[in-house]
Formats: C-alpha cells, sequence, structure tokens
C-alpha cells in the first residue's frame, strides 16, 4: 500500500464517529499548514478522528489544505473572528466527544494524538489534557510555562525574572496535574467544553486559554499533561519580540484582569505591565548597541512602553486594542475583510 493510500485508511468515514475532533484554527499559515496537518495521520493512529479548519485570513490557508488535504473538512470562514471564535466555530460542527485544539505552527509527533485520548482515558475525572510542545532542538519551549495571572507573577517579571518561567515543566516523563495547558495543543472533553460555553469570544487573541482554564477550575474540572504527547512548536506567527505579538500579549493579559479581578487589582497589574515593558525597552536602548537580541527586545516592547493606552483597556470595545487599532495612524486593524465573502466581524 503506498504512502497516500495508507494515509485514506486511517481517515475516518462520515459513517464512523470519530474519537477526537481536531480543531485548527488558521490566520495566513499557508507557509506552515501543510507540515501540521501532515503530521495528524501518524500523530493519530490508534483512535478514529476527524480534522476541521477555518482560515481567518486572506483564504490562501483555505485553497491550499482544500488542494492538498481533501479529508480536512473546511469550515466556512466569518472574517478574522479571532482565535476564540474561530474553535467556538469549529465546535459547532464537530462530532466527538473530544476536542482538540491544534496551533497551524504545531507538529505533532507520531503517536502523540494516540497518547493524550490514552491520558485521558487514565485520568478521565479531567476536563482537558494537553502534550508538551518543544522547540527545533527537541527542548520544552516557554510555552510550557503558563500559569493563571497572578499580582506575585506580574511583579516578578516587573522585577526582570518571571517566577513561572523559572518552575520546572511538569509532565516531561510521567503525566502530571497543572492548572494550565497550552492552547496550541489540548483536549478538551466535549463536556467540559460545553460547561464552560467554550472560549470567551472577549478575548481577541492570547489569555483566552488561561481565562477557559480558570473558569473550568472554578467548577471542580482537573488538567492533565501527558507525557510522550509531544509536538515541534514551529511558532510561526511571529518571533517572540514582535511588537504587535506583545501588544496582543498585553492586551489579553488585561482583558483577564478586567474579567477577573477587582478594578484595584486591575489597575495594579496592568501598572506592572507597563513597568516591565518600560524596563526591557529601556534597557535595550541602552545595550542594544552591542547586543543584538537587547536591541529587538527594546523595539518589540516599544508600543507596549510608550502606547500603554492602546492595550490598558483589554480588548473593551470602545477603548480596548481592537478599538485603538482601527483609529490610531500607522495601525491596521485585523479586522478588516481580507476576501471578497469575509464579514467584518469583531469579536
Amino acid at each position: 500500500m503506498d504512502d497516500t493510500a495508507m494515509t485514506a485508511a486511517r481517515v475516518p468515514d462520515d459513517s464512523t464517529m470519530p474519537d477526537v475532533s481536531i480543531m485548527i484554527v488558521a490566520y495566513n499559515s499557508a507557509a506552515l499548514i501543510a507540515d501540521c496537518i501532515a503530521a495528524i495521520p501518524q500523530a493519530c493512529q490508534r483512535y478514529r478522528h476527524e480534522t476541521l479548519l477555518i482560515d481567518n485570513g486572506d483564504g490562501s490557508t483555505e485553497a491550499l489544505v482544500a488542494a492538498q488535504f481533501p479529508w480536512v473538512r473546511i469550515v466556512p470562514s466569518q472574517g478574522n473572528i479571532g482565535f476564540a471564535g474561530g474553535n467556538n466555530v469549529i465546535a459547532r460542527e464537530a462530532r466527538a466527544p473530544r476536542l482538540l485544539l491544534l496551533n497551524p505552527d504545531m507538529v505533532a509527533h507520531p503517536g502523540s494524538i494516540d497518547r493524550l485520548i490514552d491520558g485521558a482515558l487514565a485520568h478521565p475525572e479531567a476536563g482537558a489534557w494537553g502534550g508538551l510542545t518543544l522547540d527545533k532542538k527537541g527542548r520544552p519551549d516557554t510555552g510550557n510555562a503558563i500559569a493563571i495571572p497572578s499580582l506575585i507573577e506580574f511583579a516578578s517579571t516587573a522585577l526582570g525574572k518571571s517566577l513561572v518561567s523559572s518552575r520546572p515543566i511538569l509532565g516531561i516523563d510521567t503525566d502530571a496535574e497543572v492548572d494550565v495547558l497550552s492552547g496550541g495543543f489540548v483536549m478538551f472533553s466535549r463536556e467540559a467544553w460545553d460547561a464552560a460555553r467554550g472560549l470567551d469570544e472577549r478575548f481577541f487573541l492570547y489569555c483566552e486559554e488561561v481565562d477557559l482554564f480558570c473558569r473550568l477550575k472554578q467548577q471542580g474540572y482537573r488538567f492533565w499533561r501527558i507525557a510522550g504527547a509531544s509536538g515541534y512548536h514551529a511558532a510561526g506567527h511571529g518571533e517572540g519580540f514582535s511588537p504587535m505579538r506583545l501588544l496582543y500579549q498585553s492586551a489579553g493579559k488585561m482583558e483577564f484582569v478586567r474579567q477577573h479581578w477587582s478594578a484595584p487589582r486591575a489597575a495594579i497589574a496592568g501598572a506592572l505591565i507597563w513597568l516591565a515593558a518600560i524596563e526591557r525597552h529601556v534597557m535595550g536602548r541602552l545595550l542594544g548597541g552591542s547586543r543584538p537580541r537587547l536591541k529587538q527586545m527594546s523595539e518589540g516592547y516599544r508600543h507596549v512602553a510608550l502606547r500603554p493606552g492602546m492595550w490598558l483597556s483589554g480588548y473593551h470595545p470602545q477603548r480596548g486594542l481592537l478599538a485603538r487599532l482601527a483609529t490610531t495612524p500607522g495601525f491596521a486593524s485585523p479586522l478588516q475583510p481580507s476576501r471578497p465573502d469575509a464579514k467584518d466581524t469583531a469579536p
């Protein structure tokens, strides 16, 4: 049997209820998506699966997937509705009792999705099970160092060193119970997803999965990182010091504290996030001449440090980042339709 036939044999037909629905939200991901999808059949060999994709971008990713991977179910685009909105749309079309969120810049290792489902069967009391994301050298990347936001963490970051990123990563050698899992490679039970009503669409980008874990934890759900369920995280949508990426990250953090904290605590959080950005911007300006990475850091934090009004209100409909991007000269709104049939839909 050739490779094409073997791949087709693993793909469930419409008459078979899948064990897991693999959900991919793409945004101008044509350079990455083939590696992501091509890895799925080897990653999930022992369980039935379906793969669904929605393209929030210009349509090029959808066209590539339709041409090269006809077994992927394309969910019609609704424009750029954000990561939360895109996953919620796909979830309504998904048929399986388990929903796997898979970023287009993730390449799941052989057997890794099988191991996630094995983990779900071994820890049935949990509401979510996640994998370990690795860099190009096979080392756990920073996406595994994630936690529910706290003033202590914001303060430690402002002082120069994140407490969360300095802690040992759980779930490398043996399964481990954790508070939060990486949103780029995580599987939820349909029961837990429905109990939380999916992702909160007030989050356009970043912190939406942290919010979901926080809400599920309040309902009594537990979460496990499954050893052996791993994948390469290409981080293909920008470097860690991308100015726009850091703007969105700051807005996502502020949206979280706006939703979950009192106004005084949220104000303190905003001040600490701003202070951390100022320190990194200034340090890079002072020392970046001989150290290119510090210069890159300074440029990355420039907007966060010098334009706090853009992100301090999170994703507030009138005062938040998306509204500011639409009205600030030199910035482009991500909500502009990128294809003739796209709707200008805000989260």
